[in-house]
Order: structure tokens, then sequence, then C-alpha cells
């Protein structure tokens, strides 16, 4: 039975600001805009500085810097001060060290510098992660709510700026982006630290709950808006939008269902799709380039100053950003090292008899070199577009977003391998806060996307009627007299089937046994199209609800329960309900799954 739910949109009591919080792998960033002015999304662009060349930027830095004291890691800082932090400190140290032992109980001492943190929450099936271990005692659950609540901090200042000291954190209504490569248990995890950051209620029961988005369906309405002057979609036309960040690259198809008057609405044409080889994935490239070239004394450099690393790729970042560019296409490019490596690459060379370089204070890199630290990442998102231009058929517009998106090697390389299978390729100005200024205005515009492709297989396990021919005997049960299948796959959406949001499925069950008072109903998924049991590999339990029958026996196991599973635009719910007997109201349950639903 196919039923229709009310769609999940901001609560009676609105807001007044709505803000897009993307929490990304290398960098973080947010956007806002006002009820009364839904139009005007303004991106955030003064982060803390750490005193350095940082030039304006929409994000800031996805690290923090912790210091242990007393067994227990205290936070320090975050963003681009954490790094300039973390580096006077081992400075300091080793200056402290160079002038002799000392009996001053505060001398200078070292903590962690912490990035990448995010990547931990990526499921195993993604492939390797470039993420660093963390020290014992630092969870990322830490990591997480910690960043969080010191950039929540900022966004309220922000907003008393521009509407007076007056507006609190209540009149927010919280928007944050997740990758929707995502599995429900990283999603499920950003939920938790939001909460336990402070930013939204924990029981979700505050006046304006926390509304979770797809990065890549951000971005598209993001791209719609840049786009729609220049009227580059019609109705019935596709667009692939790639959200390409420093982490994670995601994938997703859509077509046009509406534009103009009626509004921009669309439906994603296939299962939405990444993987781990974002720009970061370049950086860890790099550095493995760079030990290859060096050799092992650069691991000892980075072993006792470990900031050389961090010096590493701040001078990379500049390089990275820059190569590809015309003006420079094909010319090689030369890297300042820092002096300690200067010192011990020299000292290694004379040592293992290597001839003396012309210079060790500087690398030059040739432009073939940098290709081969670019392209196997490059080419990697490559394949996951390519992968779905073939499923989706004709597409009429490739539009690139995300950090990476700012690469003009990329960008390059991207036109050049799709220009004669797609129309136009573009990158909106600005790429990199393409998902928090989408993420504003989806949340302002939640009946955008009409449906999506599931991922995955869900239903709720139950036993049926046992088949002598199909089903094994380790699941046969005799109950009440009649033979039984236990832990049978009762299916309500297929892995691939497109399912409208805010729309919901539902199923009639009785209880298994006379006098039974409780119906206990487990919500699995699965990898597989048609499963039938609910055990075996790609089977996953994701919760489940329990409801009390036993205020009305008169009909045994004639009592009908419904089950139903709510598509929402943020979330899937289960419910359960009496039908035909008093059994004190609904049970239900929010999952933040993974059906392109967050």
């Amino acid at each position: 039975m196919l039923c229709f739910a009310r769609g999940r949109k901001m609560t009676n009591s609105k807001p007044r600001v709505v803000v897009g919080l993307d929490f990304g792998t290398t960098f973080s960033g947010f956007a806002f805009a006002h009820i009364t002015d839904p139009d005007k999304v303004y991106t955030f662009f003064d982060y803390p500085k750490s005193g350095g060349s940082e030039k304006p930027y929409c994000k800031t830095l996805t690290g923090s810097y912790y210091k242990n004291v007393g067994g227990v890691w205290q936070f320090k800082s975050w963003g681009y001060p954490a790094r300039a932090e973390y580096a006077r400190d081992i400075q300091a140290v080793r200056k402290q060290r160079l002038s002799g032992p000392s009996n001053d109980p505060l001398q200078p001492s070292v903590g962690t510098y912490v990035v990448k943190f995010k990547l931990h929450l990526a499921s195993k099936d993604m492939g390797a992660s470039t993420a660093q271990g963390l020290p014992a005692g630092l969870t990322v659950n830490m990591l997480i709510i910690d960043y969080l609540r010191e950039m929540g901090a900022l966004v309220l200042r922000t907003l008393q700026d521009h509407y007076g000291a007056q507006f609190t954190k209540q009149a927010i209504q919280w928007c944050v982006t997740v990758p929707s490569i995502w599995d429900n248990a990283a999603k499920a995890v950003m939920k938790t630290c939001m909460a336990s950051a402070g930013l939204v209620d924990g029981r979700d029961k505050s006046r304006h709950p926390l509304i979770m988005v797809l990065e890549p369906e951000a971005a598209s309405f993001f791209c719609h808006k840049v786009m729609s002057d220049e009227q580059v979609l019609r109705v019935g036309e596709k667009l692939l939008v790639a959200d390409i960040g420093g982490g994670t690259s995601d994938i997703v198809v859509q077509e046009v269902v509406s534009v103009g008057k009626s509004g921009y609405r669309v439906r994603e044409v296939t299962t939405s799709s990444g993987g781990l080889c974002g720009g970061g994935h370049v950086d860890a490239r790099f550095i493995e380039f760079m030990h290859r070239k060096i050799g092992p004394c650069l691991q000892e450099c980075i072993n006792e100053q470990p900031n050389i690393y961090s010096q590493l790729i701040q001078a990379w970042e500049h390089m990275k950003a820059n190569f590809g560019d015309r003006s420079t296409l094909g010319e090689s490019t030369e890297i300042n090292l820092p002096s300690r490596v200067v010192t011990k690459w020299e000292d290694y060379n004379r040592r293992m008899g290597i001839p003396e370089r012309d210079s060790y204070d500087e690398l030059e890199i040739s432009f073939q070199e940098m290709q081969s630290i670019f392209d196997p990442i490059i080419e990697q998102n490559a394949q996951l577009i390519d992968h779905q231009l073939k499923q989706a058929g004709k597409v009429k517009a490739l539009v690139v977003v995300g950090g990476f998106a700012g690469s003009p090697y990329l960008m390059d390389y991207i036109r050049k391998r799709f220009a004669g299978k797609v129309p136009q390729i573009l990158s909106p100005p600005n790429p990199g806060s393409a998902v928090c200024q989408g993420a504003v205005m989806l949340a302002l515009n939640p009946d955008t996307v009409l449906s999506r492709v599931c991922k995955k297989t869900y239903g709720i396990s139950h036993y049926d009627d046992y088949d002598e021919n199909l089903d094994l005997p380790m699941y046969r049960a005799v109950i009440d007299g009649v033979l039984r299948c236990s832990k049978r796959f009762s299916i309500y959406v297929r892995k691939g089937d497109k399912v409208d949001v805010n729309s919901c499925i539902s199923k009639i069950f009785y209880p298994t046994y006379p006098g039974q008072k409780t119906l206990t109903f487990p919500l699995f998924s699965s990898d597989m199209r048609d499963p039938r049991y609910t055990v075996g590999e790609g089977v996953r339990k994701e919760g489940e609800i329990a409801i009390d029958i036993s205020k009305d026996m008169t009909l045994e196991t004639g009592r009908k329960v419904k089950v139903s599973l709510f598509f929402g635009g943020s979330s899937m719910e289960i419910k359960a309900e009496a039908v035909n007997f008093s059994a004190g109201g609904p049970r239900q349950l929010e999952l933040p799954v993974e059906v392109g639903f967050c």
C-alpha cells in the first residue's frame, strides 16, 4: 500500500535565519539567509586568521589543536589558528631544548594537531582513507563536537553583528550537509554531534529540528540559481553535478521536472555515487612524492618536528591551486623547503655518497611530475562521472563544484575527457561555497527534489509461510501448529527503485501466536535487490520499534498492526500503529538511513 505523508518543513514557529553548514574534510564553512529575504544568501569569509598570509576564502581549515594536561586532552584552538599555534609550540619547545634543561613547571609543551578527522566517518567499503590515526583518549566524536561548537559560536556572533545583540541561537534553523555516499551510521553520528555541540536539541524537539541535506543536491540547487538566467536546462533535460571536495567526491544526476513560475523541481535519475578521491588525496600523493625525492631523511625531519609536514602542505596548497593555469602550462614549478629539511637532506646525501645538488633550499618539480601526482586521483573522478553518464544516458550539463573544482588542471582534464559526451561543462564562480549556499536554498525550498533512487533494499523481519523447496531448514519453526519460516525479509522498497519524497509504504502484520502481548519490528537494509532473509552478508539491522498489543486480546492473532516507512525530505521514519484494536497509541522511530533521504 502506498500513501503520502506530509513533508517535513520548517515548523510553524518559523526561524529568523537559515544557516547552511558545510563541515568538510579539509575546509569547512557556512552561509546564511534571513527568511524575510530568502533570495539573498550570504557566504561568510572572515574566519579567524593565524597571522599568516591566508587569503580571504569561503571556508577555514577543518583542523583542531589539543594539549594533554594531566592525561586529559584539552581543546585549544581550531581552523587556521590551530595550525599556527601548533607550529609556535613546536618552535618554543625546540628553542627551550637548545637552551638547556629548565626547572620551570610552565615550560612550553607540544600537543597534537588533528586534520581530516571527518574521514573517520567514511565506510570501510569506500576504500583506503588518508585520515591520520587518533592519539589515545581522543575520539572522532570529540573532535567533531569541539569543532562544531566553535563554528556554532562564530555563526552566532556573526548573526548578532548582522541582526543585533538580542539575536539568539533559538532563532536559527540549522541545515548541515552530508556526503551522499555516507552510510546511515555516519549520518547518525553527525546528527548526534550537532546536538552534543549545543547547536540543536538532542531529542529533536526544538522549535527548528536539524535539517540534513545531501551535498551534491545542495550543489545542484545552487548551480540552478547561478545558471537560471542563461536557461541552460529545460524540462526533461538532465544535469550531472560532481561535488569534488577535499576528502570525498559525490556525483548525482537529476532530471528537470519543472522550471520558471512553477518552481524548480528535479528527480534523481540514478543512484548517487562517489568515493574517497577529493583534492586531499592529491595532497597525500604529493607527500609520497616528496619522500621518494628526498629520501628517508624527510621522515626523520617530520618525526623531530611534526610541523614540517604542515609547512610542506602549506607550500603545496599554493602550487596545487595554480597548477594547470594556462599562463604556466607545461612549465616546472619550485617548492621552498623548510630549513631543517635542507640541512638534513644535504647531510644525508653527503653520508650516502650521493652527488651534491646545486641547491638544497628548493626542489624543482617538472610539469610531468606534477601530472603524475594529480592524474590518478583525477582519473578516479573521471571514471565516477563516466559511470554515471553511462547509466543516465544523454546529459545536457556537467557542473563541477567543491573546493577541488577550483583547480585549473582538474577542470581542463574534465573538459577534454567529456567534451564529446556533454554539451555544457561548467564550474560556477567560487565553487567551494556551492554546497553551503545550496543548503540554505534547499532548506528554504524543501519541495525541490521530488524523488530519489534507493541505494539499498529495506524491509522488516517477520515470520512467513515455510516453503520446503526454497527455505533453509535452520529457519524452520512450528508455531501454533503451523509450519513457519523465521527471519524472512518483508521488502518495502528495493535497491534501485525510485521513491517519491514525502511518501510512505505500509504493510499489515499480525501477532505470530495467541496471547502475544508485544510486537517487535526490526528494520533491515540489504545490498541485494531481493534478499530472502534478514541475515547474511550485506544485510544490516538499522533499528527497531516495539508496540504494546496487550490492551485488547479478544482478536488474538486477528489483531492488525500497520507498519509504515515514511521517506521524508531529511530522514526516514518507521511507524507502527494498531488498526482494529486499542494499543495505547502508535510507536515510531526516525532513522537517517541510506536512501538518498539522509
